[in-house]
């Protein structure tokens, strides 16, 4: 019999922007999981298509955020058949019409075909934000630290994952893992009542960054010392592992900030996504 021909698709490349609130992450679950009504982003985008009667081929994201994470720039490679394939504008006007409101497509370009949102990427950066007060309106997308910080303690244990790691301490491994990163850049920020934590790498591992925020936060508030970051870096362990797994931050304040692929520009200083003086 012979081989079925390969469909002819355009490529589309996509940077999608979403509360990550009531998402169980970026990734499409599976079937049994669509049924009972398990919500994803990549989901909600590949219903909008099909209630567009647009032919989806495939839809891949650069970073699978975890349930409750958002991001402001995540992005996705599109592949629709050629055959009443839309031009970029009107794809996007098809999208922001038929999307739930806490998805926003914020750009939509042709690619080549080849592009990969995934394996193309040279890095990516995640935000995280710590409030010191509380706040009436902020409270999808911070965490409220009610306890007074020691920035200095935070910072020299946030600085401390910065450089080639192994992160087997502060992430969830595959099997095939070896939790081996490299961290280009950990940042620290004030802006009014919040504290902003960046990180910048070539890959992250699940929970990883959370449980990064958690180790530093809990150096932050005397729980625990800088140094003991630094030794369960060197030295990873499954009991440091389940130790850290129980400081880890909670998804409200995590955004997925930017991917960045050959040719982009060096990331700006950490902003808030909301001003909380």
């Amino acid at each position: 019999m012979p081989a079925a021909r390969p469909v002819p698709y355009t490529a589309y490349r996509l940077l999608v922007e979403y509360d990550g609130s009531r998402f169980q992450g970026w990734q499409k679950q599976g079937a049994k999981q669509s049924r009972e009504g398990v919500r994803t982003v990549a989901g909600s985008l590949e219903h909008a298509l099909h209630e567009a009667r647009l032919r989806l081929v495939y839809l891949g994201g650069a970073g699978r955020t975890d349930a409750g994470v958002h991001a402001l720039g995540q992005v996705a490679h599109l592949h629709l058949e050629t055959q009443g394939a839309p031009r970029p504008g009107e794809l996007r006007r098809i999208l922001d019409a038929s999307l739930p409101q806490d998805i926003a497509i914020r750009d939509v370009r042709t690619c080549a075909p080849r592009f990969h949102a995934r394996f193309d990427a040279v890095d990516r950066t995640y935000l995280y934000q710590i409030s010191r007060r509380r706040s009436a309106f902020g409270k999808p997308w911070i965490w409220w630290v009610k306890r007074s910080l020691d920035l200095d303690k935070l910072g020299k244990a946030w600085t401390a994952f910065q450089g080639d790691q192994d992160l087997g301490s502060f992430a969830d491994l595959d099997a095939e893992e070896d939790g081996l990163s490299r961290i280009h850049a950990c940042e620290v920020a004030e802006a009014g009542s919040l504290v902003l934590l960046r990180v910048r790498a070539n890959h992250f591992f699940r929970r990883q960054v959370r449980r990064m925020v958690g180790a530093a936060v809990a150096c932050a508030l005397g729980e625990e010392e800088p140094r003991r970051v630094l030794e369960d870096l060197r030295n990873p362990t499954d009991a440091a592992n389940l130790y850290w797994a129980a400081k880890a931050a909670p998804a409200s304040g995590l955004f997925l900030e930017a991917v960045r692929y050959s040719g982009d520009p060096e990331p700006g200083p950490p902003r808030p996504t909301l001003f909380i003086p």
